[in-house]
């Protein structure tokens, strides 16, 4: 970033710095001190607020004028003879936000990461990277600033602010998510209504005005919503985070209900507006999802629409909300070629999670075909469900840094493209895709379709099995039929869903005669191979001496429930997920929950291992020989499996 005249000095461990921002009028030019603080959570913390921006162009800067540094009242943890003085080049997006933020009559205490890193020391950005996650977590607040107003933004701020006053906010623990939000008495009708049996019925339209949906999709789209390093700058955040766009500013607890109530309304909104695929184009709902999760993989999914400007920021930008300790071996290096920041990131989390979900990733362009391309990770959502695998644990071995070895079951083989061909991505062309295979696998005439088949038909298409149960596979039934008998080339707003996993994906039939939504440029006689370790089935093309690559992940109906490795469920069971970010659950026919597979309720646990079972009531297994732990299923093991008959075979990934 190009700078005035103003010089930086070095900082020492624990060490950080602060912008302390001039009192000024408006109008008048930024001016400041940047002062050396120790940064130790626990023993020295100074109060700051810390922003929360986007860059934007920096080939225009506006400045900000740094004097001589004096000592933050009565901090003793202040260092005062660090910085020099002199006139520092900021992005105009950030000195819009400091102009409007700074008081008239006292001066401020910010942290920003454009003015408070030495962006040109490639050693002090690795170090504060690190850092950064104390930063925002003991930041007194965080200022979320999405940029000057426009004509838009004061009437969707209303809007999601009327929203959110629906809202008891009393209760720390609700969350839309779980389906355990509290409305207040006096709003509930402005917005719901209840089914028979009580329940929230979230079909009721909404009372806006199409000025005011077009407002909202406005804001929503706005640059910061797409920014990834803004996830764990808010997730981090305490309570007091705002959002600011011009002067208008709410409560981000507020804006991320307001937004969930949209999302989980829109239904309500098919065709009139298709609010729901806006915001998550914008990454606005995605906040919401990402505060469940913490494991490697499932941040990588939840954020594989954000934007970075530097492509090692796909790693390093989540490391401060991944859980495990193989992040603190993740070695913080902008000079690292970026392929290898991302094959030690995903490699580094396979081995520490004993799994290999990121392998659902991976879309065959990138070279090794295991590791997944995150430059790319763009283009198509990935496939978060499923459990293919079960409670497996992988058993596999980069032996080179191009290969891999690893264990997995031959399940089917591709034979036939439906559609659509490369490049038809169009949201037009999906639906006219899904059309045709619905009329190829379930028949032309609705009369006649299958329960069974129309279940494997959304289970293909939702790679979730929520949408397989009676009152959602009927209705669904009864709306694609009503398309199919008269012709049509549209799927309508009501099955619009159906196309959400399709981007840059096909759909085939297989030599078992199912049907799957796969990666675009599968051929005939792919092999479908169920992998130790991974919840989706993996397709895979033969090339030489029993090697392969790996074309990437697929919705294979009769495969997503560890059919492979124990055979199908008992009849009337289903896999639930009943809580977003946690591992799913198996429910018997009275609607009744377990943690354990019931198709392994009568093979008994080896006599080394323990089953021992965690507060939140999820289980784990403990050999005392070793005093060690796992959340992998012994009877789920290589030598078990194969023991047991399952045919489980070698292959080599290239």
């Amino acid at each position: 970033m190009a700078t005035g005249n103003f010089k930086y000095n070095s900082l020492q461990e624990n060490e950080i710095r602060v912008l302390v921002l001039d009192a000024a009028q408006e109008g008048d030019a930024l001016s400041g001190a940047l002062v050396v603080v120790k940064h130790v959570p626990g023993e020295h913390v100074t109060r700051y607020d810390a922003m929360s921006y986007t860059w934007g162009d920096q080939s225009d800067p506006d400045y900000i004028d740094l004097r001589h540094p004096k000592p933050i009242g009565h901090d003793k943890s202040c260092i005062c003879n660090k910085e020099s003085s002199g006139s520092l080049a900021i992005g105009r997006n950030l000195a819009s936000a400091l102009r409007k933020i700074r008081h008239q009559s006292n001066s401020q205490i910010l942290w920003a990461d454009s003015i408070c890193i030495n962006q040109r020391d490639l050693d002090e950005r690795a170090a504060q990277v690190l850092r950064m996650r104390d930063i925002y977590k003991h930041a007194q607040r965080v200022i979320a600033w999405l940029g000057p107003a426009d004509e838009h933004s004061p009437i969707a701020i209303a809007m999601l602010q009327e929203l959110a006053d629906c809202v008891d906010f009393t209760n720390e623990e609700d969350d839309i998510l779980d389906n355990r939000i509290r409305f207040k008495p006096d709003k509930y009708d402005f917005l719901m209504r209840r089914h028979p049996d009580n329940s929230h019925d979230w079909s009721k339209p909404m009372p806006f005005s199409d000025r005011q949906w077009q407002a909202l999709v406005s804001l929503i789209s706005r640059s910061w919503f797409r920014r990834l390093w803004v996830r764990q700058e808010i997730l981090l955040a305490g309570k007091d985070t705002i959002i600011l766009v011009g002067n208008d500013s709410m409560p981000w607890l507020h804006f991320r209900t307001a937004i969930e109530i949209i999302a989980a309304k829109r239904e309500a909104l098919a065709g009139k507006v298709d609010i729901h695929i806006m915001v998550e184009f914008s990454n606005a709902r995605s906040f919401s999802a990402l505060r469940h999760l913490r494991d490697f993989f499932s941040l990588v999914a939840y954020t594989h629409a954000c934007e970075v400007t530097e492509s090692r920021d796909r790693v390093f930008a989540l490391l401060g909300l991944a859980e495990g300790g193989f992040t603190s071996e993740i070695d913080v290096d902008y000079r690292k070629d970026v392929k290898d920041v991302h094959r030690d990131a995903l490699v580094r989390a396979s081995t520490y999670h004993q799994n290999l979900k990121l392998m659902s990733l991976c879309d065959s362009a990138s070279e090794p075909t295991w590791i997944p391309d995150l430059e790319r990770i763009q283009h198509q959502r990935p496939m978060t469900y499923g459990r293919a695998a079960l409670c497996s644990a992988e058993n596999a071995h980069a032996f080179t840094k191009e290969q891999l070895r690893l264990q997995g079951i031959r399940c089917d083989y591709i034979t036939e493209l439906v559609g659509p061909q490369d490049s038809q991505d169009s949201q037009a062309q999906l639906q006219v895709t899904v059309l045709e295979a619905a009329r190829r696998f379930l028949g032309p005439h609705s009369e006649t379709w299958d329960f069974q088949k129309v279940q494997q038909f959304s289970l293909m298409l939702h790679v979730n099995d929520f949408f397989i149960h009676p009152p959602f596979i009927n209705k669904m039934h009864e709306q694609l039929a009503e398309r199919i008998s008269t012709h049509s080339k549209t799927l309508g707003g009501q099955l619009a869903h159906l196309t959400y996993y399709m981007h840059n994906r096909s759909i085939y039939l297989t030599k078992m005669g199912y049907i799957v939504l796969g990666p675009r440029d599968c051929q005939p006689d792919d092999l479908v191979v169920v992998f130790l370790g991974c919840h989706l089935p993996m397709v895979l093309r033969s090339i030489e001496d029993g090697e392969y690559k790996l074309k990437g992940p697929c919705a294979h109906p009769a495969l997503l429930a560890g059919e492979a490795i124990l055979g199908e469920m008992p009849k009337g069971w289903l896999l639930r997920y009943a809580k977003r970010g946690e591992e799913p659950v198996f429910e018997n026919p009275e609607g009744k929950r377990q943690h354990i597979d019931p198709r392994l309720d009568n093979i008994p646990v080896p006599k080394e291992w323990e089953l021992r079972w965690r507060d939140n009531g999820t289980p784990f297994w403990y050999i005392a020989a070793e005093d060690r732990w796992t959340n992998f299923d012994p009877r789920l093991s290589l030598d078990s499996l194969r023991k047991k008959g399952v045919r489980v075979d070698d292959y080599v990934l290239r």
